[in-house]
C-alpha cells in the first residue's frame, strides 16, 4: 500500500524518531519544572561603563576634608571710660585732670605734645593723643574700643574708626588755675627755720678739754687737738 509514492516504511521510521525525541524532551519527574524560566545575563560592561563605576580619588579627597568651623568672638569685656574734669596749658606744656572708671580725680601731663600713655593704677592700654582748650582726644585699648558714648558726661565715641578713639570735653567750662611759681630757696630755707633759735655758749661754760666752734646755727663744743 503507498501514499503518494512514499514506503510505509520511511513513514514508520520517521514517526518512531519524532516520538523518541518528544520523549527525551519532555520529563515528568524534572525538578525544574513549573518553575519560571531563569533571568537572561547581564549585558557584558565595557571599557567606558568600567572606568565611569571607578570612584573620583579628587572627589573622595573634597568629601572627605573637614569643614571649616567658624570661631565664635569672643565677647567684648565691659567698657571703662575716662572723664575730663579740667585742661591746663602753661608755655608748651599741657596737662589734664581725669576722672578714671574707680571715681577718682587725677592729674595726666601730655608730655612733649605727643601720644602719652595714660598713668592709671587698674585700667591700662589707654593713650592720651591731643589736647586742646576744653576738649581732649584719648585712644582705648583695641580689646575694649568705645561703643557706647555719654554726651551727659562729655563723652563721644568714634563711629570713623571703630571706637578706637574717643573724645572728652568738659562740660562745667571751667580751667584748671595755673600753679603757683616756685619759691626761691633762700626763702625756702627761711620758711623752714623760722622759729629756730640760735645756740649760744659762752667761753666760761667751755669744760676743759674742750672748745667752742661757732657756726650760722649755733655753737657747738668739739674736743681740743693735741
Amino acid at each position: 500500500m503507498k501514499y503518494n509514492n512514499i514506503p510505509i516504511l520511511w513513514i514508520l521510521t520517521i514517526a518512531l524518531c519524532l516520538s523518541s525525541i518528544q520523549t527525551q524532551a519532555f520529563d515528568l519527574f524534572e525538578e525544574d519544572r513549573g518553575k519560571p524560566p531563569p533571568p537572561p545575563p547581564p549585558p557584558p560592561i565595557t571599557a567606558a561603563k568600567q572606568q565611569a563605576q571607578l570612584p573620583n580619588p579628587f572627589q573622595l579627597r573634597q568629601q572627605k576634608k573637614p569643614r571649616k568651623t567658624q570661631k565664635s568672638r569672643k565677647p567684648l569685656p565691659p567698657q571703662k571710660d575716662f572723664f575730663l574734669r579740667g585742661t591746663s596749658r602753661i608755655g608748651n606744656k599741657r596737662m589734664v585732670v581725669l576722672k578714671g572708671p574707680d571715681n577718682k580725680e587725677f592729674i595726666q601731663r601730655f608730655k612733649n605734645n605727643t601720644r602719652t600713655e595714660i598713668k592709671h593704677e587698674i585700667h591700662k592700654g589707654y593713650y592720651l593723643i591731643s589736647v586742646e582748650a576744653r576738649e581732649i582726644k584719648i585712644e582705648y585699648p583695641t580689646e575694649s574700643p568705645c561703643r557706647k558714648s555719654n554726651a551727659e558726661k562729655g563723652l563721644l565715641c568714634s563711629e570713623t574708626d571703630e571706637g578706637k578713639t574717643a573724645t572728652l570735653s568738659l562740660k562745667q567750662r571751667k580751667t584748671l588755675p595755673a600753679p603757683k611759681p616756685p619759691k626761691d630757696k633762700k626763702a625756702k630755707l627761711r620758711e623752714q627755720f623760722k622759729g629756730f633759735k640760735k645756740k649760744v655758749i659762752k667761753d666760761e661754760d667751755v669744760p676743759p678739754g674742750m672748745r667752742v666752734v661757732r657756726t650760722p646755727f649755733g655753737d657747738r663744743l668739739v674736743p681740743k687737738k693735741k
